[in-house]
């Protein structure tokens, strides 16, 4: 028997006048930028399974919505609406939202229940709900409990001595680290999976002791190597497979190796920079396949790895059926989803470093809930709608708390007449983000940077002030920094050290001061926030593909790769011939 008899029906008479096409989807135009965009007859089937309307957004509108409300990377001073006292947020200084200590939000101490109201039927959705939550406290940063001395981390979890690290869902010793899990003791990474002691490297999976590592599996004790597999002892290459004692993609004996790398001293910051520079050429004269896939199976999409069915996604892994998605890991049957672990029949959903959600719609930042709609920063929670901060609770609206009846009553009326004046099926409009766009993912990453356009579809494109780093007292340029670091004293620790060209101080810490001692590496020059930015700039989160020929046989090729900027790309066959 329904619970929302109401609901149903209206939903059911609107899928009755659906008019598809021969296939059984059909075409419309994004009521916001006018692109027309294809819905699909399995899409559809999608949107019935779970009894919602078909999107008026384009997939990229969708996306850029959901990227709207995080901010991972932008931090801020302000004064806490609980202890009074000034602490770190990813909230600007002048945000109309009560920021309170993470620690005391996520300890149980706190209730968000005493901040419940009214859902008036009659009254516009989202305008109520914008007031709703701003009256609930957020926490300062979204670091819960599961972390340990990790406190200035966000979008983490199971963290364990971790420093300004993003996007986690667990590791050990990480500093300025952005995604992914059960990595330890690595230093300026970004997608690192179950490695260890690695250094400035970048989507590397099951590696050790690698340094200025991109797009490789399952190799240790290497240098600058880029798109290789299952290689050790290796400097300077590009598309190995099973290599060991390989020195400029040339192949050396153990002696031959050993006695070129005795000659090289990453140590000294002016060799680093000119390694660097070989790395970067090495990169753009390397061979590529179409797109960044490994293991996808029916996939279309680009960093799809251990997956089947996925569909126009992006950086996916161990998933099934999932469209319109990215960065997820886990996840089933799900659409629309951005970010988190184990998510299963979830749409329209914003959700990092989090994990086992189930029929959760239109909401942000969701762990362990079943049922939940256009809700935000709520835990352990079913059968909650309109809720914000709530834990372990069900039968809420507006942090309100029902009778299981009164909830399926009123909650049947709400949907209804949500879905008769169009407001239910999409998710929060842009004007309830909490975040200024110049902060959100949108600017964080290629693809969604056009302010006109932005502010053009009511986003906030408002100007934000940072950190103001003024000169400080004890601070030395980074130019002036010892070039060896063997000629690094420890009271470096103690001073402000201050990157000129980018305008922001930093320090540095001891944990990381001995890494580059015990592994011989220069100190770094910019401020550590600079460059995890950098990793950032190879994703385009549109996800564009291009039309090109392979390099090799001249055949016509979707890629994921510009041809003004990649060359050698080869289709899959001529890559798998030439490389594997």
């Amino acid at each position: 028997m329904s619970k929302t008899p109401e609901f149903d029906k209206t939903i059911e008479k609107y899928f009755s006048e659906l008019k598809t096409d021969e296939s059984g989807g059909l075409w419309r135009s994004c009521a916001l930028s006018g692109e027309k965009f294809y819905i699909r007859k399995e899409d559809i089937d999608f949107y019935k399974k779970i009894s919602v309307s078909l999107p008026t957004f384009s997939y990229k509108e969708r996306l850029r919505r959901k990227l709207a409300y995080l901010n991972s990377y932008t931090l801020f001073r302000v004064k806490s609406a609980h202890s009074g006292k000034e602490i770190i947020a990813a909230y600007p200084p002048d945000t109309s939202f009560k920021i309170y200590e993470h620690q005391f939000w996520f300890s149980g101490e706190f209730d968000a229940l005493g901040y419940g109201m009214d859902c008036e039927m009659g009254k516009n959705f989202f305008d109520q709900f914008d007031v709703f939550q701003r009256r609930v406290p957020r926490p300062n940063l979204m670091t819960d409990s599961t972390n340990v001395r990790s406190d200035f981390s966000n979008f983490s979890t199971h963290l364990k001595d971790c420093y300004l690290t993003f996007d986690t869902l667990s590791g050990e010793n990480l500093y300025y680290f952005l995604c992914c899990e059960k990595s330890k003791d690595c230093i300026d990474c970004e997608s690192m999976f179950s490695s260890e002691f690695c250094y400035s490297s970048q989507l590397v999976h099951n590696s050790y002791k690698c340094f200025f590592v991109e797009r490789s599996f399952d190799c240790r004790d290497s240098y600058f190597l880029y798109d290789c597999r299952n290689c050790e002892c290796c400097f300077m290459c590009s598309n190995l497979r099973h290599k060991k004692y390989c020195f400029m993609n040339q192949q050396l004996s153990k002696e031959e190796y050993e006695e070129k790398m005795k000659g090289i001293n990453l140590g000294s910051y002016k060799t680093l920079k000119k390694y660097k520079n070989e790395f970067n050429e090495l990169k753009r004269n390397a061979t590529y396949k179409p797109d960044n896939n490994y293991k996808a199976t029916n996939c279309f999409g680009d960093f799809i790895e251990n997956s089947r069915g996925c569909y126009n996604s992006y950086f996916v892994f161990d998933s099934e059926n999932t469209n319109y998605c990215m960065g997820l890991i886990r996840a089933r049957d799900s659409y629309d989803t951005l970010g988190g672990d184990s998510p299963e029949l979830c749409y329209e959903f914003v959700s990092l470093s989090v994990k086992d959600n189930y029929k959760v719609k239109f909401s942000f930042q969701m762990n362990n809930c079943r049922e939940v709609e256009y809700s935000h920063l709520c835990r352990n929670c079913s059968y909650c709608f309109g809720c914000v901060g709530l834990d372990k609770k069900s039968f809420c609206i507006f942090n309100k708390q029902y009778s299981e009846k009164e909830y399926w009553k009123k909650l049947d009326k709400i949907k209804t007449w949500m879905l008769e004046r169009r407001e239910y099926g999409e998710f929060f409009p842009p004007r309830l983000s909490p975040f200024p766009y110049k902060i959100s993912a949108n600017f964080s990453y290629p693809g969604f940077r056009d302010l006109k356009e932005a502010e053009k579809y009511g986003y906030n494109v408002s100007d934000i002030d940072e950190f103001s780093d003024e000169a400080k007292e004890n601070s030395v340029d980074a130019d002036e920094l010892p070039d060896n670091i063997e000629d690094t004293l420890d009271d470096i620790l103690s001073k402000n050290v201050f990157d000129r060209e980018n305008r922001k101080y930093f320090r540095l810490t001891k944990y990381e001061l001995d890494f580059y001692k015990r592994f011989n590496l220069a100190l770094p020059h910019e401020h550590p926030l600079i460059r995890l930015g950098r990793f950032r700039e190879i994703y385009n989160l549109k996800i564009e593909p291009y039309e090109r020929v392979c390099g090799k046989c001249g055949k016509k090729i979707t890629s994921f790769y510009n041809p003004e900027v990649y060359k050698n790309v080869f289709c899959e066959e001529c890559y798998a011939r030439e490389i594997v």
